[in-house]
């Protein structure tokens, strides 16, 4: 059994199952458990506690793969281990992870103000911690899900557009609607964390 971490599936996984022995299975998964820094000298697996664990599989694994690979994700301490196909993961992925990574370094890019930091709260430092970002790989994992990264794009394009033109337009009422809304679904995340 062999395994990866890839923050990418549909476009790796087949062609791997494809070229292996008979006698080997790969089965993707994705430890949903990444910082900011990166290299071994920033190794922590603490970060794995508590965490989100994905299994990719395809028709090619074995329920023996796939209830190995769960195992794996329990031993090393992750809270939640769920299963996906590998589009449904591309999918998720672009949303979850990469548009964020996104917004985060539109942030940073938006202003050259080096005194921004004297001024600063918790929420910018909270929004943009990732945009501390490995550009190789990062830049790798946008165009690898490219579909899916810029299918949410447009769509975080047009409700920030939206939101725009509430604020624009003095519709109050409207506005903390989108905001009402934005808490209810937000507060979703925060039952999962418990």
């Amino acid at each position: 059994m062999i395994t990866d971490v890839t923050g990418v599936k549909s476009c790796i996984v087949y062609d791997i199952q494809d070229i292996l022995r008979e006698d080997v299975e790969f089965i993707a998964s994705h430890p949903m458990a990444g910082r900011e820094v990166y290299g071994v000298e920033n190794a922590d697996d603490s970060i794995f506690r508590g965490a989100n664990f994905i299994v990719v599989p395809t028709k090619k694994n074995t329920a023996d793969a796939i209830h190995w690979i769960g195992g794996l994700g329990k031993i090393l301490g992750f809270a939640r281990i769920s299963v996906l196909t590998p589009e449904e993961h591309d999918e998720m992925i672009g949303y979850l992870s990469q548009l964020t990574h996104c917004i985060a370094v539109a942030l940073m890019t938006c202003s050259d103000n080096e005194h921004l930091v004297d001024y600063t709260g918790d929420s910018f430092r909270d929004l943009t911690r990732i945009a501390n970002i490995n550009d190789l790989m990062w830049s790798e994992l946008f165009m690898l899900n490219r579909e899916s990264l810029l299918k949410y794009m447009d769509i975080f394009l047009t409700e920030f557009a939206a939101l725009r033109d509430l604020i624009s337009e003095g519709r109050v009422d409207e506005l903390r609607a989108k905001m009402r809304l934005s808490t209810e679904r937000r507060a979703y995340f925060n039952k999962k964390k418990q």
